[in-house]
């Protein structure tokens, strides 16, 4: 009998931690600290002989196996790091070692682990796995005791963040032992972020530090977007890989494969969110107008990056058309990694357009719900692909969001939103990105009928909101024959009357006209400009 012990550690109420703060630079140092607790400080917590290279980026030696180790690190990813042990008591010191670290220097981050004691030879290591984490960890999260801040003693100093009591002192101003923290490692950030993605310091950029410096411009309302982005079906995908190695015999089969879907899938999302990052410089450097407008600091921040679960803040007018390649490029990336067998992977983004100074927390909860909105529409319309929705906060939000479309996106003849969108055009239904993308053209086309003529657009939008009659009286209105027109959209009729059925055509359109900057676009035309000057040249 060849008995080892399985040990898996998750984190609880993250988005809180990171995401509760109205500071970027706190929002920063909490990502910061959960990467670095579920990753650089697991494995500097390991017994002697394990199987990680580098502590700092995490490779692991594919060769070296638990058999001659005292720990073998199976996979560090997905929110989740699984790891082998040779006997409990090794198991059991090094979760006191890396429990010490977290209190000790993440303070106010949640953590659980759980054991499971196994026999390579006659257990499955694949369903020990899913058992641990499904149904251990589940069942450690319900019976934990959740932590009671101090709230204070004789004589206390209020945090200036969280009005818990200070215990350090931040730029001069009193924080408590959780925000010093997060400042410390929002610098450690910085430094992760360049090595990331080095192109953010090229030509002078700076990495923004405050939600101030993603490009807002004195004397005009600003706003910023929060990008939340999400592998779909990754679960499923996992249980595949345990469905076909469930097999004892198989343990060593499991955990490369496991192991190289995890590394294949943190790489595919770099690459995207590199990709992404890439797209903004090279706009900047097709129209030094628009980069001029950003005074040297680069209006993107990813907060949350690693994985298939990414977030990063921008200039609102970027949001959505970094999403978009984000989404794209995520596919593409998947499509050249061997772990993903010929199945490129797909994802859902929820895009929140707020201003500036709106609470942050309620922002992300926002963009985390408008994902979730996506990813239902897959489901429901039976959608293997990518998808995303966004949603434009010009006032203060109040309810979920399928609230505030109840509230403020319901005529009488339906729906004014078509969101969310396919990213790509499908025969299931007309409600896709390329549709979208063509009818916004048609609205802020500098050399069309729509472009500059505000009062007509708002009195389009207005006669959408009273239904088809009201639109066909606008065209008598306007002279004119019909609405803008997408080829691919296929609905008898819609040109007239601004209603495919019970959903309206060109609401969200007109809507995104003032936060959308064509960041492809200004990137192919300066392409093009370039190949046309040099042919001329020639």
């Amino acid at each position: 009998m060849t008995e080892y012990v399985l040990t898996a550690i998750d984190t609880t109420q993250i988005q809180g931690y990171i995401f509760g703060s109205n500071r970027l630079q706190e929002n920063i140092g909490g990502s910061e600290l959960v990467e670095l607790a579920t990753h650089q400080w697991v494995y500097e917590a390991l017994p002697a002989a394990h199987n990680v290279v580098n502590v700092t980026t995490g490779k692991l030696d594919n060769n070296r196996t638990i058999d001659t180790l005292d720990a073998e690190v199976i996979y560090a990813g997905g929110g989740n790091t699984v790891i082998l042990f040779k006997t409990m008591d090794l198991a059991r010191a090094f979760t006191g070692r890396w429990t010490r670290r977290v209190l000790r220097e993440a303070p106010g981050l949640e953590v659980v682990v759980a054991h499971r004691l196994f026999d390579w030879q006659t257990d499955s290591l694949a369903d020990v796995t899913d058992m641990l984490l499904r149904v251990d960890l589940a069942r450690k999260k319900q019976q934990r005791t959740p932590s009671l801040p101090l709230l204070g003693l004789g004589v206390t100093k209020p945090c200036v963040s969280t009005g818990l009591v200070a215990a350090d002192i931040v730029d001069g101003k009193p924080v408590a032992r959780e925000i010093g923290a997060k400042h410390r490692a929002g610098d450690r950030s910085h430094e992760r972020l360049t090595t990331y993605f080095p192109g953010m310091l090229r030509k002078g950029w700076e990495i923004p530090r405050d939600f101030d410096e993603l490009g807002r411009i004195k004397g005009e309302e600003s706003y910023i977007a929060v990008v939340h982005a999400d592998g779909n079906r990754i679960g499923s995908r996992v249980s595949e890989i345990a469905q076909r190695y469930h097999q004892p015999a198989q343990n060593r089969d499991y955990i490369r494969a496991i192991r190289a879907f995890s590394q294949a899938l943190e790489r595919s999302a770099r690459t995207a969110l590199n990709q992404t990052v890439q797209l903004l410089m090279d706009a900047f450097l097709a129209d030094p107008d628009i980069a001029n407008r950003h005074r040297r600091k680069f209006p993107l921040r990813p907060i949350v990056f690693g994985g298939d679960d990414v977030t990063f803040v921008c200039h609102g007018s970027y949001g959505l058309a970094l999403a978009v390649k984000y989404l794209e490029a995520f596919e593409q990336a998947t499509q050249h990694e061997s772990a993903f067998n010929g199945k490129p992977a797909t994802a859902c983004a929820g895009i929140a357009i707020v201003k500036t100074h709106y609470p942050f927390a309620r922002a992300y909860r926002l963009s985390d719900q408008l994902c979730r909105s996506a990813k239902q529409m897959l489901r429901q319309e039976r959608i293997d692909g990518s998808a995303l929705d966004w949603h434009i906060a010009m006032s203060g939000i109040t309810g979920t969001l399928e609230e505030i479309r109840r509230r403020e996106y319901t005529a009488g003849q339906g729906k004014l939103n078509m969101r969310p969108l396919l990213l790509r055009q499908s025969t299931h239904t007309w409600r896709s990105w390329p549709t979208f993308k063509i009818l916004l053209d048609r609205f802020i086309d500098e050399n069309g009928e729509w472009f500059d003529r505000r009062n007509k657009v708002k009195a389009l939008r207005e006669a959408l909101r009273g239904g088809q009659s009201t639109v066909q009286e606008f065209l008598r209105t306007y002279q004119l024959k019909q609405l803008p027109t997408a080829p691919a959209l296929n609905v008898a009729g819609y040109e007239k009357t601004g209603w495919a059925g019970d959903c309206c055509v060109y609401f969200d359109a007109i809507e995104m006209m003032d936060f959308f900057v064509d960041l492809q676009k200004i990137v192919e035309d300066s392409r093009r400009e370039q190949e046309e000057d040099a042919h001329a040249g020639v």
